[in-house]
């Protein structure tokens, strides 16, 4: 189960948004974006066994703005299968719907109310049998009204706020890590396979199922809380009863019975507390500080995946949250495993939760004029592709993702001097969102360019005209270089940059060759991208006319929108 497009509208920052979520969805953006409310969206609806009009306020609308409504719809794969009565053919819900609007007529006029649906694949309300099938009668249908806790139920939705709060992952919360782990292994011991060796009172040993030695030991605790005090209270309980049904407690008593049950198996298991023992000291692990309680909620996550693979959405805000980046890459990691057999859906600011090779499992939010707005990568993926993005993996490269302008350059040498010579034309790249992405040679430009301007992210490319990657292989490269030149916009979105020199001949040729001589021998002892970068750092010397051009481009004002 998942959920394969979401459509929003009027909801907090968000104007109008359609959007198809992939098995794992990463959604990257600026702060205020409405990342979060796009997951909000989903909680708010999904996230809860009983929804009512209590759920939303005026503040969830867009704008504030009181004449409109909101409406929030899930869109699902596969179709939900539902049974109006135990018999009747299965209906297939697509979808489900809700809008927080107000009365148009009669006496609630102008007062909001809740109103939830239940879709099929056209978008159409989801007709049921009226009445259970009798046989050879003509089946009436009627639409379905609200939506029913099957339903629910049959979408596990998961969620882990920035408040990693264990208290919401415990059995006893409904949409916790825990319960469905819990629910399983409940399951497994009620089918009476799981088996224990019983000693009965003549000192024999018996293999009996571990739900049935349960149920007896239940029993047993009942007994010894039989005190006279709460054998009173159930027998008052029984007899007030009895009396407000219109029975006679004395004469009657034997018609309807009232009394306490032991715990089943799976409320024994919701009434857990997980604790934290050190030394001769246990503490409840809800007492301990978030970052304790951060790593106890990414501990059963990593749990869920070991033992549960199938079928849940789990909705996270911001993964990386307390972690250095080497736990950061573990995790994103068993993000992924997870999403083999459950939908994942996160928001993040972390390169470590994001990768070019995967970019279709990215979304980038922005917030423009008319609210925030989403963008799904249409550059269409394959083998080739892919292997080519891999070779070229870099935690690094997946800045591009959160870039408000990116320039792409070849290599090292480059990506390290450029950001010196911003400095000494006074441009802060970092406060504009700009950065720098090297492609790992001239080759790997084109596929980086594609994936980049495909989510509408402002993209530059500089890049020499005769490059070392291509050798004597001159015709070659005269036609790759075309198809750089070609990504050029005439909006200016994409800007292309062909160096007649090389790079380091530019920068010969804005030193003078005695200068630029003097300053090699200087910093002789250094690697070509060191000594690039020392250079740029030399503050009496001119910038090279052409880095100027594309500095300015890259810091300036991102586009509305980007």
């Amino acid at each position: 189960m998942r959920i394969s497009r979401l459509q929003i509208e009027n909801f907090r920052s968000i104007k109008k948004l359609d959007v198809e979520l992939p098995q794992i969805c990463a959604l990257v953006g600026p702060n205020n974006a409405g990342k979060s409310n796009v997951l909000s969206a989903i909680y708010r609806v999904l996230g809860r066994d009983w929804i009512n009009v209590r759920a939303f306020s005026e503040d969830d609308v867009f704008g504030k703005n009181p004449s409109l409504d909101v409406r929030i719809t899930a869109w699902f794969e596969p179709p939900v299968a539902y049974l109006e009565f135990k018999h009747a053919p299965p209906s297939q819900i697509a979808a489900l719907s809700f809008e927080y609007a107000r009365y148009k007529v009669g006496p609630q006029k102008g007062e909001r109310r809740l109103e939830q649906k239940c879709l099929d694949s056209k978008g159409q309300p989801v007709m049921v049998l009226s009445k259970a099938p009798k046989a050879g009668e003509k089946h009436q249908y009627k639409p379905l009204l609200a939506i029913p806790a099957a339903v629910r139920e049959a979408v596990p939705l998961i969620h882990i706020g920035t408040n990693r709060s264990l208290r919401e992952h415990l059995p006893d919360a409904r949409h916790s890590l825990l319960r469905p782990l819990l629910e399983d292994i409940d399951a497994e011991l009620r089918s009476r396979s799981e088996k224990i060796m019983v000693k009965s009172p003549d000192g024999t040993e018996t293999e009996i199922p571990r739900i049935e030695h349960f149920a007896t030991l239940m029993k047993d605790i009942l007994s010894v809380l039989q005190t006279p005090a709460f054998v009173n209270l159930q027998t008052s309980i029984k007899r007030n009863a009895l009396r407000q049904l219109g029975f006679d407690p004395d004469s009657d008593s034997d018609k309807l019975d009232f009394f306490f049950q032991a715990f089943e198996s799976m409320d024994f298991y919701k009434a857990l507390d997980l604790q934290v023992r050190e030394g001769d000291l246990s503490i409840s692990a809800t007492e301990l500080g978030e970052g304790f309680q951060n790593a106890i909620v990414l501990a059963i996550l990593r749990a869920f995946e070991e033992h549960r693979k199938r079928g849940a959405v789990l909705v996270i805000e911001e993964p990386e949250m307390f972690l250095h980046p080497q736990m950061q890459r573990s995790l994103y990691k068993t993000l992924r495993e997870i999403g083999a057999g459950n939908q994942v859906i996160y928001t993040t600011h972390s390169p470590h939760f994001v990768a070019v090779p995967d970019y279709e499992q990215v979304l980038l939010v922005r917030r423009g004029a008319e609210g925030t707005g989403v963008s799904r990568s249409n550059l269409k993926s394959d083998a080739k592709l892919r292997e080519k993005l891999v070779k070229e993996l870099d935690p690094e490269r997946n800045e591009l993702f959160f870039a408000s302008r990116l320039l792409l350059v070849e290599g090292d040498t480059e990506k390290l001097s450029l950001p010196e010579y911003g400095k000494r034309l006074s441009l802060d790249l970092d406060r504009q969102g700009a950065t720098i992405v090297e492609a790992g040679g001239k080759r790997s430009l084109l596929e980086f360019a594609k994936v980049a301007i495909s989510y509408g992210i402002p993209t530059g490319l500089l890049y020499d005209e005769d490059s070392s990657d291509f050798g004597e292989k001159h015709t070659e490269e005269a036609a790759f270089n075309a198809k750089l030149d070609s990504l050029a916009k005439a909006d200016g979105s994409v800007r292309v940059w062909r160096l007649t020199k090389r790079y380091e001949d530019c920068v010969r040729t804005a030193l003078g060759e005695t200068k630029y001589q003097e300053l090699c021998q200087k910093f002789g002892n250094t690697g070509k991208p060191t000594r690039a970068r020392l250079i740029a750092m030399e503050s009496d010397l001119p910038v090279p006319a052409p880095f100027g051009e594309v500095l300015h481009w890259l810091a300036s004002k991102p586009m509305p929108g980007a």
